[in-house]
């Protein structure tokens, strides 16, 4: 598991302050909101974060939350916020 990733969200989620959130869906599609973490919780054997909308977005499918960027992606790969 991505620890600095994970401690990000815990982060969050324990100050209650909304966020960028980065992430793939299903689809591979790249998505980007702003919005708080309402709880993680284990689904299936996996990793989900509820937001505050009622969405779930699967723990392996996130990109970066706030400043923390999954250990799939590199500094490079944000260089450009369009």
């Amino acid at each position: 598991m991505d620890e600095p990733l994970m401690q990000a969200v815990e982060e969050a989620v324990s100050k209650r302050k909304f966020l960028k959130i980065q992430y793939r869906t299903d689809l591979n599609e790249y998505l980007s909101v702003t919005s708080m973490i309402k709880k993680v919780e284990e689904k299936n054997g996996a990793q989900y974060l509820e937001l505050v909308n009622g969405e779930e977005i699967r723990f392996d499918n996130l990109v970066k939350v706030g400043d923390v960027a999954s250990d799939e992606y590199n500094s490079r790969d944000f260089t450009c916020d369009c």
